[in-house]
């Protein structure tokens, strides 16, 4: 019996890190003071929109992620401090010849978080994306490729999913 003990614990503490997904520090809904006092205040993209963009070797220590992929936490509200995470996005940043993306790095960190998808007997053209509803959450895999290769994971959930679509569309009437 203490043999199967010492196999499960094993297993738990060796297996189980290996398939973990980044930790962002704060979750969708939440308000990003702790997130801007670890890495600096978030940008204005639009009024009642902040972005902050950051390497992901910082938030992602431990998932084979280089610089050339960004975590960019977005936020809604009137000010950087009175705002709530609405979603993360993991960008991959290609060189003219989409390096990065050629290596597959946010596929295969995609497939092995969020769960496997078809790409196709060759994974470097993949042109599309994946959804992924898992609990409360919504998860979009987009690989475009025009030029340069358009690849990133977003990350939101439902109500902030409805709250993200509403504030775009009034951005796009001129309704704010």
């Amino acid at each position: 019996m203490k043999f199967f003990l010492k196999i499960f614990i094993f297993c738990f503490l060796f297996i189980v890190p290996a398939n973990a997904a980044c930790k962002f520090i704060i979750d969708i809904g939440d308000r990003g003071a702790r997130l801007f006092q670890k890495f600096s205040k978030p940008i204005q993209e639009s009024v009642g929109e902040f972005i902050l963009p950051v390497s992901a070797p910082l938030v992602c220590p431990n998932d084979n992620l280089n610089t050339n992929i960004e975590i960019e936490y977005i936020f809604l509200g009137d000010t950087p401090l009175k705002s709530n995470l609405a979603a993360i996005k993991m960008v991959v940043l290609n060189d003219g010849k989409n390096t990065e993306s050629n290596k597959l790095t946010l596929m295969n960190y995609a497939k092995k978080v969020y769960g496997d998808f078809d790409t196709g007997p060759n994974p470097q053209i993949f042109n599309y994306f994946n959804v992924w509803k898992k609990q409360n959450n919504v998860i979009v895999y987009k690989r475009l490729i025009e030029n340069l290769i358009d690849e990133e994971i977003f990350i939101t959930n439902k109500e902030y999913k409805k709250k993200l679509i509403e504030f775009y569309n009034q951005s796009e009437t001129g309704k704010e």
